[in-house]
């Protein structure tokens, strides 16, 4: 709040300022004017600043619901047979050109899946021959399973993400350089690779088995417990890892479940478990979680997911965000967007000074109705 007064201070004095240096040429209506434009300006852009920094995206899971290959078909106009006119001559002749309209027929293929969390479009083509119709199914579309696992990416507004310092500072990750996986994203349109392997010795196909398991029991805990599941499998032998990873992803995403097993080749070592903010709602479940995990003593794809599947179906509380909407008051935009919004504070008052010295509110005001008139 003391910056964003600080970058108003300027536009609300400068008027001022101006009337004293030109107190001829420029008018009370003209300095409100100043105020009212550049303090708008400034707050529109430091509030579209703050914006961004809230926005985060969180995934949704579900499945598969239809797919349809759609056959469309509508005209076009377009400019033809175009031709040039004059009149007058010499210095005063004046040409425009003159055409008339032509109408084709274009023909559409779209390929597209509804899913519980949104809609797919695989592809579009458009084409004036009714051929297209013809075209072979794409890839995407023919690999499409109605039924099939589904996750999409959703935005929401997180607080957190904008103002991490509240609950991450001082947590290093320096120690575990290179060894942080990146966040899972959606790809091919709705799959997702939930289960992350770092630097540990399960096969790849135990992996595919875990992470398709995961993926159907989300069919419906997607919906039901509204929950995000990811698996970090690491023979990192130092449960500090946990808290490298959770200060790289800002503690992940509203719904995430992420659930750390430190391995010595099946051997389970180590099991912590990760939800948003901390743990926070979820103290119990991270217990339940993490216990019950440990007591299996041997990770096996086959045990593995029917626990995780059933801590989270009995135990697990998506945590509300109107929980920290006090944070909403700490929240600033990232340095350049307030360097930015210095610069039309300051160039803005200042020009809109000179404009309005060398010209009359009036003359400006009706200048720019007839330019748009």
């Amino acid at each position: 709040m003391e910056k964003l007064l600080a970058l108003l201070t300027f536009p609300l004095i400068w008027p001022f300022i101006a009337k004293r240096i030109w107190h001829r040429s420029i008018n009370a209506t003209e300095m409100v004017i100043n105020i009212v434009v550049v303090v708008l300006l400034s707050l529109g852009v430091w509030e579209l600043g703050k914006y961004g920094q809230l926005i985060d995206m969180e995934i949704l899971n579900g499945h598969v619901t239809s797919k349809n290959r759609a056959h469309g078909h509508y005209i076009r106009s377009y400019s033809c047979n175009c031709r040039e006119t004059c009149s007058g001559s010499g210095s005063n002749e004046y040409c425009s050109q003159e055409c008339d309209t032509c109408y084709e027929d274009h023909y559409t293929v779209t390929w597209t899946a509804d899913t519980t969390v949104g809609g797919v479009t695989f592809g579009h083509k458009d084409s004036t021959w009714r051929s297209v119709y013809d075209s072979p199914n794409l890839e995407s579309y023919t690999r499409c399973v109605v039924g099939e696992p589904a996750s999409s990416e959703h935005s929401y507004v997180n607080y957190i993400q904008a103002v991490p310092q509240s609950l991450f500072s001082g947590r290093k990750t320096t120690e575990f350089a290179g060894k942080i996986p990146k966040y899972p994203r959606v790809y091919n349109f709705y799959r997702i690779n939930r289960v992350l392997n770092v630097d540990s010795n399960i096969t790849l196909d135990a992996v595919k088995q875990i992470n398709n398991d995961i993926n159907e029991s989300l069919r419906t805990l997607g919906r039901t417990k509204e929950v995000n599941v990811i698996v970090i499998l690491t023979e990192i032998d130092d449960a500090q890892y946990r808290y490298a990873v959770e200060n790289a992803w800002l503690g992940g995403k509203k719904n995430d479940v992420i659930i750390f097993v430190g391995l010595d080749e099946t051997t389970i070592r180590w099991i912590d478990v990760m939800t948003w903010a901390l743990n926070k709602g979820n103290e119990l479940f991270h217990v339940k979680m993490r216990d019950a995990l440990k007591e299996l003593g041997v990770f096996d794809p086959k045990t593995f997911t029917p626990v995780v599947v059933s801590m989270v179906e009995k135990h697990y509380d998506r945590p509300e965000m109107k929980q920290f909407e006090y944070l909403k008051e700490e929240v600033e935009p990232p340095l350049w967007v307030i360097v930015l919004a210095v610069i039309f504070a300051i160039g803005g008052s200042i020009g809109l000074s000179i404009v309005f010295h060398r010209y009359e509110v009036e003359d400006v005001i009706g200048g720019m109705f007839n330019r748009w008139r």
